[in-house]
């Protein structure tokens, strides 16, 4: 790319609707810790998979998570001594692939921020709060440009919000 070439940005469309399926492929011992390389796959293409790479407490964090939620699911739990040796590592892969199994097989669950967040990090690692905030700024600031059944509506200046009551389309106008 040249120096004063613009970068072109390209909106990537992600279909929320296809599932996600997981596969534990291997581990690694990284500075002491174990990571799990994981296998994302999204819909049957596998062109549409990617790797992500978590320790065991981000399963915790992502456990955690979900108990607050009131789900509470069977992640295998903390070993401190041993924790390095093989055959706790294979035994702990394998309980966790059972993790996120039950996880991807609740079509409810696959679908939280969480777990999308967990499993997707590229895609959903916005806080969506502050985004939620900065576009509310944005359109509070700025023009208001809207279409509601075939009709343009451009509002200026003032504020104005859109409610829903019963099937009608109503406008309500607040004093600034």
């Amino acid at each position: 790319m040249a120096v004063f070439e613009k970068k072109i940005l390209r909106k990537v469309t992600l279909d929320d609707t296809e599932l996600l399926t997981c596969t534990i492929e291997n581990t690694q011992n990284i500075h002491g810790h174990t990571e799990y390389v994981i296998r994302v796959q999204r819909g049957p293409s596998p062109e549409k998979s990617w790797h992500v790479y978590k320790r065991y407490k981000d399963f915790d964090a992502l456990h955690e998570t979900l108990i607050s939620s009131g789900i509470n699911l069977p992640l295998p739990p903390k070993k401190f001594l041993g924790n390095m040796n093989r055959e706790f590592i294979a035994e702990r892969k394998a309980a966790l692939q059972r993790y996120l199994n039950i996880i991807l097989q609740n079509r409810y669950l696959s679908m939280t921020v969480s777990v999308k967040k967990f499993l997707d990090p590229e895609h959903y690692s916005l806080p969506f709060e502050e985004v939620a905030l900065q576009h509310v700024s944005m359109v509070l600031r700025g023009e208001i440009y809207c279409q509601i059944l075939g009709v343009d509506l451009r509002l200026l200046d003032t504020r104005y919000f859109l409610g829903l009551s019963m099937g009608l389309i109503n406008f309500l106008m607040i004093e600034a």
